[in-house]
């Protein structure tokens, strides 16, 4: 079996250790780029979102790479997110592909279950077991990625090189991809540490520090936001998004990290009492913690005409008010570029550097 599974950020790094270990053979299309969206807008319906658009033209790419199963994680909630393997299926096979298409889901656990069986030919003991090898090593590797973007976000605002903490990620992430020993995994762990330690900071910098809130895709693709947390961190700003890769997994997938998602649920509910779709709720209740914790600003990130991202902005403007932390909110879809997206970025910098220099 040869899946397509949507490209977001590094999230196929853990995902192809998973599906390699129980016989799957995980098709990593290029990366998200403006042939991509170029090929997904084409074939997406119009309204779509940008998201849609994007990994549709990646799932595209993977069948001409030899691609013969489409998987992707569904749902039944308000956000159109969970609806997106349907219409790639419909689309597909208008095109004329012959595939098999999976829906990943915690209420088809079953069939999921049997279709390792299947692959690995085994009896259910030593399948269960396969399964569990699978996760652990999928879950070790997906640590180690978010452990070594967090400590890259942190350096970037005090590095004197301006620079070499991406450098040094990017090198370390290309050979996580290619273990797969626990063992190795965690002596990769010790040299990127030792690596990133040996980089020379200037801590006597105060950086600006500003969370970054919004729709998952938009947040997590460097594409879609113009690599915006690289960019705004070798600028000297500390970048803090609500979510990540790793997070994601355990989030929408997994469904882990519950005593976070609680916290973040008990903030945002005098201001949003009940979760209409996709991140609204923990754009309430990541805006609320940023002005607990003293972010000196929040910028929202969203697909342009997304219904659940589109009403929850009365609210996270109400939450800058009244907790006084200025928020930018941007849109975005195929027609948004780069310098429109940056002279925005830009001016609320310098409304932020504004403020703190009257705060001191």
């Amino acid at each position: 079996m040869k899946a397509a599974f949507a490209y977001m950020g590094n999230i196929y790094l853990p995902l192809r250790i998973l599906f390699a270990e129980l016989g799957i053979e995980l098709i990593v299309p290029p990366s998200p780029n403006k042939r991509t969206l170029e090929l997904g807008t084409q074939l997406a319906p119009e309204t779509m979102c940008i998201p849609f658009k994007i990994t549709l033209g990646n799932i595209v790419n993977a069948m001409e790479m030899g691609a013969d199963t489409v998987m992707h994680t569904t749902g039944f909630w308000s956000c159109r997110f969970g609806y997106y393997g349907r219409l790639y299926c419909y689309i597909l096979k208008d095109l004329g592909y012959k595939f098999h298409h999976f829906d990943v889901s915690g209420s088809r656990f079953k069939e999921h279950y049997q279709l390792v069986k299947s692959l690995t030919k085994n009896s259910d003991t030593i399948a269960f077991k396969s399964i569990l090898k699978a996760m652990y090593k999928s879950w070790n590797k997906s640590n180690l990625m978010e452990f070594m973007e967090q400590i890259t976000r942190n350096i970037r605002p005090f590095e004197i090189d301006k620079g070499k903490a991406t450098r040094i990620l990017n090198r370390y992430l290309k050979a996580l991809d290619k273990i797969s020993s626990i063992k190795v995994i965690k002596q990769l762990k010790k040299r990127f540490i030792n690596e990133v330690n040996s980089i020379k900071k200037d801590l006597s910098r105060q950086p600006l520090k500003i969370k970054i809130i919004g729709e998952s895709y938009c947040v997590i693709e460097p594409f879609v936001n113009f690599n915006l947390i690289q960019v705004l961190g070798e600028n000297g700003i500390l970048v803090d998004p609500f979510l990540t890769a790793h997070k994601w997994l355990g989030f929408h997938s997994a469904r882990l990290g519950n005593p976070e998602r609680k916290v973040i649920k008990k903030l945002a509910h005098p201001y949003w009492k009940y979760n209409v779709g996709g991140e609204d709720e923990n754009a309430v209740g990541y805006s609320l913690l940023a002005a607990q914790q003293g972010y000196d600003g929040i910028i929202g990130l969203h697909p342009f005409g997304c219904m659940s991202s589109n009403a929850v902005q009365p609210v996270l403007q109400k939450i800058s008010r009244d907790k006084n932390i200025p928020y930018l909110d941007i849109g975005i879809d195929e027609h948004t570029s780069e310098t429109g997206f940056y002279t925005r970025i830009d001016a609320f910098i310098s409304v932020l550097e504004k403020r703190r220099k009257m705060t001191y």
